[in-house]
C-alpha cells in the first residue's frame, strides 16, 4: 500500500509549497474591515434527513472526515481508523463506494507508527495539503497513546502523499496507561493570511488554537495561542485551552469549518453535557454558542456494546462543495454506534443541515427532522430523528417526514411535551414507538433515545403530530393526519411540530 515519503528538509519545503497557498486576495476595490458583530439569536438551523453511507464495520469512521472536489465534478472523501483511505463519489454525501488505502502506520519507533489519520484535505490549485493525525507508543487496550500531527502533500488528488514532517507536538512525552501528546486537528483559511488549527489536549481535555500563514504552513510555522498572544511554537509549545469560559456541560470540538456568510469561524461541541451544539467566533479564539443544540443526545458510552448510543467525531462541512468553507447549505458527518450494538455497529452518516439568518431574533431557533421509515420485510414503521440502520440486515426505506422536532422544552416560553424513541422487546417483529417521556419504561418497551419536544399546542406554522397503529401489521408510527394516511388508526395527537 502506498505511503507518504520520508521527512523533506525545510529549504525543499520552501520550493513545495511557495506558490501552492496565496493568501485570499481581495476583490478589486475591496478593503480589509474587522468582522461585524453578527446576531446569532437571529440565526435559524433545521437539521434534515441522516444518510447512512458507510457501516456497519468496525474499522471506519476512526477521524474527522474530509473531502475535496476533483477536476472532473466528482468527489473524494477520506475515512481513516488507523490507516487513511480514499473514498469516491458523485456528490458530496455520496461516500459508499469502494475504499482504497492510501497512508498506513509508519515504521516501528516513528511518531507514526500506530497510526496515520487524515483529518484535514485543503485543495490549493491542483496541490493537495493534508493535516495528519499520528499516533505511537500505543497500548489501546490500556488507554495508552501518544499523539501528533504532521503534513502532507499530494499531486494526484490524494491517492499518494509525501510527508513534510511534524508540525503539531505537545509539552508531554508518552506514558503509560494514558492519553498524551496533542491531535485530533483540522485547521481553517481564515481569509487573513492564515490558517488556523483547532486540536485537542488528552492530558485536560483541551481544544487548542495554532495558525500559520497560508503562504506557508509548513513544519516549524505554526505558532500555538497561549495567554493572548500566538506566542508559542506548535513543536513542543503550550497553548491556552479554548474551552475556559464557555460554562459548565460545554466544551468544543476540534472540527473547524468558516461560515462564508458572517466571516466566521465555526466549532461544534458539546452543549449541555451530551447535546452537540455550535460555536462562532470573529477573532478565532472566542466562541459562543447557540442556546439551543443541534442535536439531543442522551451521555453516550465508547466501550461497547451499551444502551446508549454515540454520535462521534462530528464535522461541518459544505452540502454543495464538501469543504470547510460554508455557504448556508451545510452537511453534519459523524461516526454513529445505535443503541445496543457493540463496536462492529459503526456507521458514517451524513445529515443536510439548512441555515438561515434573519434580520431579527427567532424563536425555536433549531429544529430536528422527524422522517418515517418503514422496513417492508420486518413489518416496521419506525418515526425517528436519529438515523435509521438497518436490522439484521434489513434495511429501512424513507416513506415519509412529519416536520421537525425542537431541540430545548419550552421554547419562547410555550409549553411542550418532551417525546421518547422507543422499541418494543416482545417476540416477533420490532415495534418502534414515538411517546411521551416516562412511557417505554413503564411499558414493555426499550428507552432509545430522545427524539424532541413538540409544542402542547397550535403555534405559528406548526402542524399536528399523532400516533397511529397498524393492528395487521403490529406497528406504531407517527402522521401528521388524524386519518393516520389510511395506513392505521389514530391512537391520540402527541403535540405539534415545527412545520418548515
Amino acid at each position: 500500500m502506498p505511503r507518504i515519503s520520508s521527512f523533506v528538509p525545510l529549504h525543499v519545503l520552501m520550493m513545495v509549497l511557495v506558490g501552492l497557498n496565496p493568501c485570499v486576495p481581495l476583490a478589486k476595490g475591496q478593503t480589509k474591515t474587522s468582522p461585524t458583530s453578527v446576531c446569532h439569536e437571529c440565526i435559524s438551523i433545521r437539521v434534515g434527513l441522516p444518510r447512512v453511507e458507510r457501516g456497519p464495520a468496525a474499522d471506519i469512521a476512526d477521524n474527522t472526515f474530509s473531502e475535496l472536489q476533483l477536476p472532473d465534478g466528482h468527489f473524494r472523501g477520506f475515512d481513516a481508523h488507523g490507516d487513511t483511505r480514499a473514498i469516491d463519489g458523485s456528490e458530496p454525501w455520496d461516500m459508499n463506494g469502494p475504499a482504497r488505502t492510501v497512508l498506513t502506520p509508519g515504521k516501528p519507533g516513528s511518531y507514526d507508527s500506530c497510526g496515520q489519520w487524515i483529518q484535514h484535505v485543503e485543495l490549493t490549485g491542483n496541490t493537495v495539503l493534508a493535516f495528519v493525525h499520528d499516533e505511537t507508543a500505543c497500548r489501546y487496550q490500556a488507554g495508552q497513546t501518544h499523539k501528533s500531527m504532521s503534513m502532507a502533500v499530494s499531486k494526484d488528488y490524494g491517492l499518494t502523499w509525501k510527508d513534510l514532517g511534524q508540525v503539531i507536538t505537545g509539552t508531554d512525552a508518552p506514558t503509560a496507561n494514558k492519553n498524551t501528546g496533542e491531535g485530533d486537528c483540522t485547521f481553517v483559511n481564515g481569509h487573513d493570511g492564515y490558517y488556523y488549527a483547532y486540536c485537542g489536549r488528552p492530558r485536560d481535555r483541551a481544544a487548542i488554537a495554532l495558525r500559520a500563514p497560508t503562504s506557508n504552513p509548513g513544519p516549524g510555522q505554526w505558532m500555538k495561542f497561549h495567554q493572548g498572544k500566538w506566542s508559542q511554537p506548535g513543536l513542543g509549545g503550550d497553548a491556552t485551552n479554548l474551552n475556559l469560559g464557555l460554562g459548565k456541560g460545554r466544551g468544543l470540538n476540534t472540527s473547524a469549518a468558516y461560515w462564508t456568510t458572517t466571516s466566521e469561524t465555526i466549532l461544534p461541541g458539546f452543549q449541555g453535557g451530551s447535546n452537540k451544539g455550535v460555536y462562532f467566533s470573529s477573532d478565532h479564539t472566542t466562541f459562543s454558542g447557540l442556546q439551543e443544540p443541534l442535536m439531543v443526545l442522551d451521555p453516550g458510552i465508547w466501550k461497547r456494546p451499551d444502551p446508549s448510543e454515540v454520535v462521534g467525531y462530528a464535522v461541518i462541512l459544505d452540502a454543495k462543495t464538501g469543504s470547510n468553507q460554508l455557504s448556508n447549505s451545510w452537511m453534519l458527518v459523524y461516526a454513529y454506534w445505535p443503541p445496543y450494538e457493540g463496536g462492529d455497529k459503526k456507521y458514517l452518516v451524513f445529515r443536510d443541515v439548512t441555515v438561515s439568518l434573519s434580520d431579527h431574533p427567532v424563536t425555536p431557533q433549531v429544529g430536528v427532522l422527524l422522517a418515517r421509515w418503514y422496513n417492508s420485510a420486518l413489518h416496521d414503521r419506525w418515526s425517528t430523528t436519529a438515523a435509521a440502520p438497518p436490522v439484521n440486515g434489513s434495511a429501512y426505506k424513507l416513506e415519509t417526514t412529519s416536520g421537525y422536532l425542537l431541540t430545548v422544552a419550552n421554547a419562547g416560553g410555550k409549553p411542550t411535551v418532551e417525546l421518547e424513541d422507543c422499541v418494543s422487546q416482545r417476540p416477533g417483529h420490532p415495534d418502534h414507538l414515538l411517546a411521551e417521556k416516562g412511557f417505554c419504561t413503564a411499558r414493555e418497551y426499550q428507552r432509545l433515545r430522545t427524539a424532541g419536544w413538540l409544542y402542547t399546542s397550535p403555534q405559528e406554522e406548526t402542524v399536528p403530530l399523532y400516533r397511529c397503529y397498524n393492528s395487521r401489521e403490529q406497528s406504531h408510527f407517527a402522521s401528521n393526519k388524524s386519518d393516520c394516511e389510511k395506513l392505521g388508526e389514530m391512537q391520540r395527537l402527541l403535540g405539534y411540530a415545527l412545520g418548515k
